[in-house]
């Protein structure tokens, strides 16, 4: 499973805390006050070809729509205490009158999340209501990544390098008879946060996804059934990664530690005596 990252630039709208307040407080200690809470409500995702040629598809939105419920807004996706803003408290799928990129209806995953409002809270509720923060990134797990021409599974092929489906269709590509290429996202097990990020997002722009389990095994079966890797251009990165990776959570903080002191040598020395 592939955690996703993927954000949006799209306008944060004030929410009704009269309207809403039992359903804030069933996330809150204490019985609040309207009076007491910010609240807004903001497009998340939606089910348009992103910019990496992939997208939620109406099933995922729904379901993205339960699991997204309960769930914080940070900055940054900076998982600390100290980072989370804000909390969703209701969630929905809202169809719209336009088309999205496959031909089919544009549908939007809306939240709306709550803070408290104090002195404290008051410059962030000043920078959304100015519109300073608005672009947002959801962070979720898919499971499955399917080809939106024959359904089959996407994955890499670590021994042609090509990122592609069972039946080798590519992303982006045009197939005669078949059409155009993109990846589905689908079956979402579980969302992590929605993030107000501070570099401005282009449209539905993919951050981040990491390597699926089975994803590693096949490139280990791969690399295992090569007669030599010595001459690979990547065999050297490859082997820093394992070396990495055979290192105690210790050792490697250890490490950083070591490289960053050396690097502050380093730059000490340059401006020293290479002036």
């Amino acid at each position: 499973m592939a955690k996703v990252l993927k954000s949006l630039t799209l306008a944060v709208k004030s929410a009704d805390a009269q309207a809403d307040i039992a359903l804030i407080n069933q996330f809150s200690k204490r019985e609040l006050t309207p009076e007491e809470v910010y609240c807004f409500s903001v497009v998340m995702c939606d089910n348009d070809i992103d910019r990496d040629l992939e997208r939620f598809t109406n099933k995922t939105l729904d379901k993205l729509a339960e699991l997204f419920v309960g769930k914080t807004v940070i900055r940054d996706h900076y998982w600390s205490a100290d980072q989370q803003m804000c909390r969703i408290y209701a969630c929905e799928v809202q169809k719209t009158t336009d088309q999205n990129q496959a031909g089919e209806p544009l549908r939007r995953l809306v939240g709306k999340a709550y803070m408290l409002n104090t002195e404290e809270t008051k410059s962030t509720i000043d920078a959304i209501e100015g519109g300073i923060l608005k672009e947002v990134s959801v962070g979720c797990r898919i499971s499955k990544k399917t080809c939106s021409l024959c359904g089959t599974s996407f994955r890499m092929n670590w021994s042609s390098w090509e990122y592609e489906c069972e039946n080798h269709h590519k992303k982006g590509e045009t197939y005669p008879g078949e059409g155009y290429c993109y990846v589905n996202l689908e079956d979402p097990t579980d969302a992590y946060e929605l993030s107000f990020v501070a570099v401005p997002a282009q449209r539905n722009a993919g951050v981040i996804k990491s390597v699926t389990d089975h994803e590693v095994d096949d490139a280990f079966d791969t690399l295992l059934s090569c007669p030599d890797l010595s001459e690979h251009p990547k065999f050297q990165e490859l082997l820093k990664l394992m070396q990495r990776s055979t290192m105690s959570a210790e050792d490697r903080a250890a490490r950083k530690k070591i490289l960053s002191e050396s690097e502050k040598i380093i730059k000490n020395y340059e401006r020293k005596y290479q002036k």
